[in-house]
């Protein structure tokens, strides 16, 4: 019987893991998520964007926790993006991050992106 020695790395593979997240049209893609490696204090979607040019993936909606956007690309500039931050409009050029404050209602459409584009939501916190 072998015991696992708190060197031993964790691994989890088979991600993206689909979650149902209030106000999005279909579970988005986590990386991280709360219940991994014993409880997160962080979590992260998100997904690449060259073929979500002028396509919503989510209604306006909130979150109890602040939550990151982060956007990159592989050329500087080669994806922008739309935020709707409590009926002001935000645009975000790559590469950027926004701060999303807990409760904000937001959301965002992708203006446009190269190949190799994502943007990450990154919520600091165990709550969708």
């Amino acid at each position: 019987m072998s015991e696992r020695c708190p060197a031993d790395p964790e691994i989890i593979e088979g991600l993206p893991i689909p979650l149902a997240v209030a106000g999005h049209h279909q579970p988005a893609p986590f990386y991280l998520t709360a219940d991994m490696f014993g409880g997160l204090p962080v979590q992260l979607a998100g997904g690449e964007l060259s073929a979500m040019v002028g396509k919503p993936v989510a209604a306006p909606h909130t979150h109890p926790v602040d939550e990151l956007y982060l956007l990159v690309s592989p050329n500087k500039g080669g994806a922008r993006i739309e935020v709707l931050l409590d009926g002001r409009r935000h645009e975000l050029v790559s590469p950027a991050v926004m701060r999303i404050p807990a409760g904000g209602e937001h959301c965002f459409l992708t203006l446009e992106a190269e190949v190799g584009s994502y943007c990450f939501g990154v919520l600091l916190g165990d709550s969708l």
